[in-house]
């Protein structure tokens, strides 16, 4: 066992050397399927774990006096490799993200060209004093959480980072960082506790989210693609009793910051949650406000709905279907369309089971209908894979997780590029192939 520990560790070191880092240290990392976002308890803050970075704290007189004034610092790296079958280069798809590209080819979100070659996707760092639901006291807290890598050029919000609506090269050069969270949490002592959060804060709605550990797959749904990365604004959480909580605010706009791409429009967003016991959980998400750039006239409404059923301790399944319309999408004047109505509907199904220990098996079933250009088209998608934890026992081992997919799609119309080695010449194909895996160590 202490020579199988070593060598796996010898070559996942050996991976993320070569992607630009050594390895790191981690506690813990949310499992498989693990739709957080979705129970009242996690609603309104990600917990990160007290782990291997603030046990080095530790050994340098840091650690004690962070703990005490409830402040946690701790972070992950994922390293990922995906191979297209059909051996070519490519450039990436957008299959229904309004405000940011996805590429769907390969485990990231980040732009073209990234298939058979080893990335280094993220590597991020999070400062976070979490602030706890109260009745009776005032309490202050939030995060700053910053990441380099692959992931970070698609994810930029306008006004933070690198260029937004054209003027920049957003996926040159194809490693940046990104701050991509800075708020602060205010608990306001009335009824059961009510949480204040103001600042730049990830999108809350959607099964999936940026940060990997709480993702069953390397790669993520077509649905993930049609919500924004992240808000800000101010969002307010409240929870009524024990099984419902509820959330309502304002922001900027999708993946806006210190700059709005329509003026001063703000948009409304919201969340009902629903906890009946451990087993169900359903969620309703929604937000509405100007998204487009220099209009405030025409909105984009999303809806976003979650139900999640775990019938045993090992099984664990979950729905999400969305709706996303837009009443100026294809009026962009970056575009020259004239104003016309666009949307984007669709939904995915998640399974996961946890088989032992060591690993837990995945599965994702989805559609997605999208017409935020001129043409409409359809694509069915569907993706296997496991969550394997080598060392679930080792203090040191338990924090890595190696997540291997197959994945294929298939529209109904010639969707995917494909582009000759040379750049000359580029087909398209209706269906595309892909083998994925990723490294994800949490510290």
């Amino acid at each position: 066992m202490f020579y199988r520990k070593d060598a796996i560790l010898a070559v996942v070191a050996g991976i993320l050397a070569n992607a630009g880092f050594v390895l790191a240290d981690n506690t813990q990392s949310q499992g498989p399927l693990s739709l957080t976002t979705v129970t009242a308890d996690a609603v309104a803050a990600d917990s990160g774990p007290s782990g291997l970075l603030m046990q080095g704290l530790d050994k340098i007189g840091v650690g004690d006096p962070l703990r005490k004034a409830d402040i946690n610092i701790y972070g992950w790296l994922e390293t990922g490799y995906t191979f297209d079958a059909r051996h070519h280069k490519g450039t990436f798809i957008t299959p229904g993200p309004f405000n940011h590209e996805y590429n769907a080819r390969d485990g990231s979100f980040s732009g073209g060209g990234d298939r058979n070659h080893l990335m280094l996707n993220q590597v991020a760092l999070c400062f976070e004093r979490q602030v706890n639901f109260s009745p009776d006291k005032w309490d202050v807290g939030g995060m700053v959480e910053i990441m380099y890598g692959t992931d970070s050029n698609a994810i930029h919000a306008n006004g933070l980072g690198l260029g937004f609506n054209g003027a920049d090269d957003r996926f040159n050069p194809q490693y940046q960082p990104d701050i991509v969270q800075a708020y602060i949490d205010v608990n306001v002592p009335v009824g059961n506790g009510l949480k204040l959060r103001a600042g730049k804060q990830v999108n809350f709605m959607g099964v999936e989210t940026i940060d990997p550990r709480g993702n069953a797959f390397y790669s993520h749904s077509y649905l993930f693609a049609a919500m924004p990365s992240t808000l800000t604004g101010l969002v307010g959480f409240y929870p009524v009793n024990d099984q419902w909580l509820i959330a309502l605010g304002f922001t900027r706009g999708w993946d806006q910051c210190l700059q709005d791409n329509n003026g001063s429009s703000i948009d409304v967003v919201g969340r009902i949650a629903y906890t009946p016991n451990k087993q169900w959980s359903a969620v309703l998400n929604f937000a509405s406000g100007p998204e487009n750039n220099f209009d405030s006239s025409h909105y984009r409404t999303a809806i976003d709905s979650i139900l999640s059923w775990q019938p045993t301790d090992p099984l664990k399944l979950g729905l999400e279907i969305t709706y996303v319309y837009d009443g100026g999408i294809q009026g962009d004047r970056l575009a020259g369309f004239t104003h016309a109505y666009g949307d984007v509907w669709g939904s995915y199904a998640y399974g996961s089971y946890t088989i032992n220990d060591y690993v837990t098996a995945n599965a994702r079933l989805g559609f997605l209908h999208n017409f935020v250009t001129a043409n409409a088209f359809n694509v069915w998608d569907f993706t296997l894979g496991v969550t394997v934890k080598p060392f679930p026992k080792d203090p040191i081992g338990k924090n890595l997780i190696i997540r291997p997919e197959v994945r294929y799609s298939y529209a109904e119309t010639n969707l995917y590029p494909v582009v000759s080695g040379d750049g000359s010449n580029t087909r398209f194909f209706r269906d595309q192939l892909t083998f994925g895996a990723d490294v994800v160590f949490s510290f």
